[in-house]
């Protein structure tokens, strides 16, 4: 290796490191604030870059807001829109069942640092919808939710349940990021933790769709 080969290696290392730094301050502003009151000069700041720099990497506001979304919804959110696929019989309809719930309890009453901002941008997105909500319900919530009604209508034929049960489940668990954190822990019982109602949850919801539900 040249040393003006070596050269190019710390500038591309560097530009990832700083890309990397400026989606993590974006996800946790926009998380925060949400899109329209989000600050780009907090953003770098939190990056430790100045916009022009960002601007290099992001063209604008909007254009790191969908690159957000789509790290957030679109990658944390694929393996609940694919889930339903594994359900091949009953053992792996329940899996499935189970899978797509205690995934997306994960993304609503989180304790790992993505599935906070992804929350938070979903409330966000729920409370004071921007221009970009309806391409993402479409991108990232359409497939998410047909995932679930695929899992129900394999155990139900009637198309008004089907579309009930997916409904109840949908809501049950989605309630939990709308509301804020002082509100959800109202929910639960003193003393009970994110994770140990994540799982009393979500096995209460499942024991409850296993009840009645099982496919034909």
């Amino acid at each position: 290796m040249t040393k003006a080969s070596g050269k190019t290696r710390k500038p591309r290392e560097d530009g990832v490191r700083t890309r990397e730094a400026i989606l993590a301050a974006a996800g946790a502003e926009f998380a925060k604030n949400g899109f329209e009151l989000a600050s780009m000069r907090e953003i770098c700041r939190a990056a430790q870059c100045n916009c022009a720099l960002a601007a290099r990497y992001f063209e604008n506001k909007e254009t790191l807001y969908r690159t957000v979304a789509q790290r957030l919804f679109g990658e944390l959110g694929r393996p609940m829109a694919e889930v339903a696929d594994k359900a091949k019989d009953a053992k792996s309809w329940r899996e499935a069942v189970r899978e797509w719930v205690d995934d997306f309890l994960f993304m609503t009453i989180p304790t790992s640092e993505p599935q906070k901002l992804c929350r938070g941008l979903f409330r966000n997105e729920v409370v004071r919808p921007t221009k970009f909500h309806a391409e993402f319900v479409r991108k990232y919530g359409e497939p998410i939710y047909r995932s679930l009604y695929a899992l129900v209508s394999k155990a139900e034929r009637d198309p008004v349940k089907v579309d009930l049960w997916t409904s109840s489940i949908w809501s049950q668990i989605s309630v939990y990021a709308l509301a804020d954190v002082s509100w959800q822990k109202s929910f639960r019982p003193k003393g009970v933790t994110d994770a140990e109602w994540r799982k009393t949850l979500g096995g209460f919801i499942c024991d409850n769709i296993f009840s009645v539900l099982a496919p034909k």
